[in-house]
């Protein structure tokens, strides 16, 4: 099978090394340059009512503020009161940001939680549902004309630590 898709294994490995000040610079990075790859889902954004949602992933230590609405978008690393949270594992987020699963299914499957004002998650859901966003291409165009090794480099990276683990896991039903 071919993954074309940010591997949510690196993604929270990643994740948990990066200290939260670094990780809010590359954050700024990376927004600016969403911002120019999506701009659509950025005035989209900026229509809704102005809101925060907090993203607790449930597997790393940081917590994210998005805000949104008439005074712009923004995201950072932090860990505050909002109008709602959506909280799961890094995986979960990931799929329902890239699309891959329904929000809708993620929830009733108890992959994700939503509290506060589901309203603003909604709004939020289908704002990010009308765009096609690849968190892997995204962040390999940071690269410029080293996207394409980035890239490769990342999903490289993840089928041999998916290789490592399926070794170790059948040595270990062997010597068990």
């Amino acid at each position: 099978m071919k993954q074309d898709r940010l591997p949510p294994p690196l993604a929270r490995a990643a994740l948990k090394a990066i200290p939260s000040s670094l990780l809010q610079r590359m954050i700024d990075v990376l927004l600016r340059k969403l911002r120019s790859q999506h701009p659509h889902l950025f005035k989209n954004l900026e229509r809704l009512d102005s809101a925060t949602v907090r993203i607790e992933p449930s597997d790393v230590a940081h917590r994210f503020v998005i805000s949104f609405g008439k005074n712009g978008v923004s995201l950072t690393v932090a860990d505050k009161a909002s109008d709602a949270c959506i909280k799961g594992s890094v995986a979960a987020l990931l799929n329902m940001l890239e699309g891959r699963i329904d929000g809708d299914k993620l929830f009733f499957s108890r992959d994700i939680e939503i509290s506060g004002k589901t309203d603003v998650v909604v709004a939020l859901r289908n704002t990010l549902d009308r765009e096609e966003i690849n968190m892997l291409d995204d962040i390999a165009s940071l690269f410029g004309p080293f996207a394409y090794p980035a890239r490769q480099t990342v999903l490289l990276a993840d089928a041999v630590a998916r290789h490592l683990r399926q070794r170790f896991e059948s040595q270990r039903a062997a010597a068990s």
